[in-house]
């Protein structure tokens, strides 16, 4: 990988992401970091596979790779830009205490990051109402249910706003997106309700227990 070649923004875009929990929108980068990942850092990245991008919408909405996570594990055992000053050398001393911490407590970097930021809530996130629209449905934990019959629950939220709430929960270890198995069986507004992840299209939402 091409951690040292590298310059502040990509790193820090890539770790960024990481801190997201490992998929954001633009929009949500550009809140949280001051930037988005467009031009030659995005498709550089997509090249050497550490992040997927897709464009559901009018922005880009990007997810890290398994080979992503990887390079922010590594990322973390690794030196500061040399243009970082003070506060990115010390950045990279907190981030080498986590990679000892991690180790320490035999727990991989994308389930440290599940678990905290597992209570954690933002402006405009759906993620509540989403389960407890999934619970009105469901009548049982781990049922499939269809996105069909769980947008008309969510009122007026954006069509983006909920997509992108969806992807995050999905990375929660109680959450579950998949496609319908049997694809003749949907209709129109089934394929119309379905949220892209990763260039598939999922129409089904299971929660393992409340």
């Amino acid at each position: 990988m091409e951690n040292t070649a590298f310059g502040t923004r990509e790193r820090a875009l890539l770790l960024g992401l990481m801190t997201l929990g490992g998929s954001a929108s633009n929009p949500d980068l550009k809140a949280h970091l001051g930037y988005a990942l467009d031009g030659p850092a995005r498709t550089r990245m997509n090249r050497l596979g550490l992040v997927t991008s897709e464009k559901p919408g009018r922005a880009y909405h990007h997810t890290l790779t398994e080979d992503g996570w990887a390079w922010c594990v590594e990322e973390l055992s690794g030196s500061a830009p040399a243009k970082a000053g003070s506060l990115g050398r010390t950045l990279y001393q907190v981030l080498d205490l986590l990679r000892s911490y991690l180790d320490a407590a035999d727990l991989s970097l994308a389930e440290f990051v599940v678990k905290a930021r597992g209570g954690e809530t933002f402006p405009g996130d759906l993620t509540q109402e989403i389960r407890d629209a999934y619970w009105r449905l469901a009548r049982e934990p781990q049922d499939w249910v269809l996105l069909t019959r769980l947008r008309p629950y969510l009122g007026d939220a954006p069509r983006e706003e909920v997509d992108e709430a969806l992807r995050r929960m999905e990375r929660l270890p109680d959450v579950h997106l998949a496609p319908e198995a049997d694809q003749k069986t949907l209709t129109d507004a089934d394929r119309e309700a379905a949220v892209l992840v990763s260039g598939t299209r999922k129409h089904l939402l299971a929660i393992e227990a409340r």
